[in-house]
């Protein structure tokens, strides 16, 4: 059974309090202020996020961790939501990952964090919600589940996705495991089959490199010949259908992310999710390490 310690990140003039949850030689840190995201998950003290301090401690955007998407993933159309005919300015990724979480609870079997509505979210997203994200911890596995609730009196639109950073020696070290239906750079289009093996290789001229996949098959797996790290993202196919593999020039980190809806989702009927008023859903995914 896991083990909860309350510490505090204090680098560059930041001051988190984190939580920690210990299994044997893993432990996964939850920093609730920034993002209400994981910022740790280690084996024997070594690990297997990647953080970028100074991105960390900074109100930027977290590139690091595991940031949650809500309640959109990645950019819409002309950055905006229409809602009614309105349109409503949109972040890349959403929201979720901006702003900090209250703790709901904080015992040695699960964290959980909540975040609500606020001025800022209603100026872009107009609708009441109840976000809870649950962390628990055993052995070597992290299970991260994120409830939507529709507190208010109208239908609830939304995707939801995570966005995980795993340290990597090089992406040339990577060799991925996965099975998928489709695989491309491009959301949009005739999306082509994916090959036996999907790879994620370096873009002439690209300071990025992506792979978007559908019909993903639970689950998803690398392994870094570099530094010997295993990681496995295990996920329900039904409630996280897409996944995406991304990699920026010149950074550690490769992210292998599940997602359930694309870009411009929420603006497409019958290409995102929808709660009643009153309504919930739970998204649940693990990580593994070894």
């Amino acid at each position: 059974m896991s083990t909860l310690t309350i510490g505090v990140y204090e680098k560059y003039g930041a001051n988190y309090k984190t939580l920690t949850l210990t299994d044997g030689a893993y432990a996964l840190t939850v920093t609730p202020e920034k993002g209400g995201m994981a910022t740790s998950f280690t084996k024997d003290g070594e690990e297997y996020l990647w953080l970028r301090d100074r991105n960390f401690e900074s109100t930027d955007r977290p590139r690091c961790g595991i940031p949650i998407l809500f309640p959109s993933c990645s950019k819409p159309d002309n950055g905006v939501h229409i809602f009614d005919g309105v349109a409503y300015p949109m972040e890349v990724h959403g929201f979720a990952d901006l702003l900090p979480w209250q703790v709901k609870t904080a015992a040695d079997d699960a964290i959980e964090l909540t975040l609500a509505p606020n001025g800022l979210t209603k100026f872009v997203y107009p609708f009441d919600f109840l976000l809870t994200m649950r962390y628990t911890l055993a052995g070597n596995t992290a299970t991260l589940a994120l409830t939507v609730e529709n507190t208010g009196d109208k239908t609830l639109p939304f995707s939801v996705g995570f966005h995980p950073y795993f340290a990597a020696s090089k992406l040339e070290n990577v060799t991925f495991a996965i099975d998928a239906a489709t695989c491309s750079e491009d959301a949009k289009g005739e999306q082509p089959a994916a090959p036996a093996q999907i790879t994620l290789t370096k873009k002439p001229g690209s300071a990025d490199s992506i792979r978007l996949l559908t019909g993903v098959k639970s689950p998803m797996a690398f392994t870094d010949a570099g530094n010997g790290h295993k990681v496995e993202v295990a996920f329900d196919e039904a409630t996280f259908g897409k996944g995406v593999l991304w990699q920026q020039d010149a950074e550690n980190f490769v992210c292998m992310e599940p997602w359930n809806g694309w870009a411009n989702s929420v603006n497409e009927a019958g290409r995102h999710e929808e709660l009643a008023p009153g309504a919930s859903k739970t998204f649940t995914w693990s990580v593994s390490i070894s």
